[in-house]
This record gives C-alpha cells, sequence and structure tokens, in this order.
C-alpha cells in the first residue's frame, strides 16, 4: 500500500486480522441480502455470533481510524 506521498506502508497484524475480519463480515451481509442465510450464525451458534458481530464492528472501527491516520502521512 503507499500512501499520497508515494511512501510504502507496511501492514501490520492488527491491520491484517481486522481485514480478515471485514472480509468475513462483508460476505456474510452478502450471505444475508442475497440469500436470507446468517453464515456467522450458522457456524458459531447464537451467542457466539453476537461476539462475532462485535469483531466486526471494532476490525470496521479501526480500519477508519487507521484509513484517516494513513491519509494524514
Amino acid at each position: 500500500m503507499k500512501n499520497r506521498r508515494n511512501n510504502t506502508v507496511q501492514m501490520n497484524g492488527v491491520d491484517k486480522a481486522a481485514g480478515a475480519a471485514l472480509a468475513l463480515g462483508a460476505l456474510n451481509w452478502g450471505l444475508v441480502g442475497a440469500a436470507n442465510f446468517d453464515a456467522v450464525r450458522a457456524a458459531f451458534g447464537k451467542s457466539a455470533a453476537r461476539a462475532v458481530y462485535g469483531v466486526v464492528a471494532g476490525s470496521a472501527l479501526y480500519a477508519m481510524a487507521r484509513g484517516r491516520q494513513l491519509a494524514s502521512r
């Protein structure tokens, strides 16, 4: 990834984990919209699914903050 000044920015482990959680959430919501099927709830159960949704939401907040941080460099 490059920022505005063409300096290379390395992704750290948290960036990669947040990206994976966001991808999981995006695919899940795509399935909910297209087929009315909640894969997270089917895989983890009702109570654990809430925790997974929380991780996805936290990842989204992290990605927004990280994006702003990189954009301001």
